[in-house]
């Protein structure tokens, strides 16, 4: 793996547990601990690169076929994380929910 992938995998698994942390605190009936959330936000954060990268025009911004690393890929990067980590905490936060009841 190359510095540049790695690197972009590092920003979005940390803005993807930042989002799942940070809703998980808004919203504390979606919170399964913060370690948890943290993980889970990640875990999303991560994931939602896959179908972002796929968007026309979407994919040389999160650094999908990229030579090097720009600020775009890594705002873009950020973004894709912090939305993947949102949707994949929804997500836990309503098993969660319909679990307990």
């Amino acid at each position: 793996m190359s510095g540049v992938a790695s690197t972009l995998l590092v920003v979005e698994f940390v803005c993807g547990a930042a989002s799942g942390i940070a809703l998980a605190r808004r919203v504390p009936s979606f919170s399964l601990g913060w370690i948890a959330d943290g993980i889970i936000g990640g875990i999303g954060g991560l994931l939602f690169v896959w179908p972002s990268a796929r968007i026309p025009g979407v994919g040389p911004l999160i650094g999908h076929h990229a030579e090097g690393l720009t600020p775009t890929m890594l705002i873009g990067a950020g973004i894709a994380g912090l939305l993947g980590g949102l949707v994949l905490i929804v997500l836990a936060g309503f098993v969660g929910a319909l679990i307990k009841g």
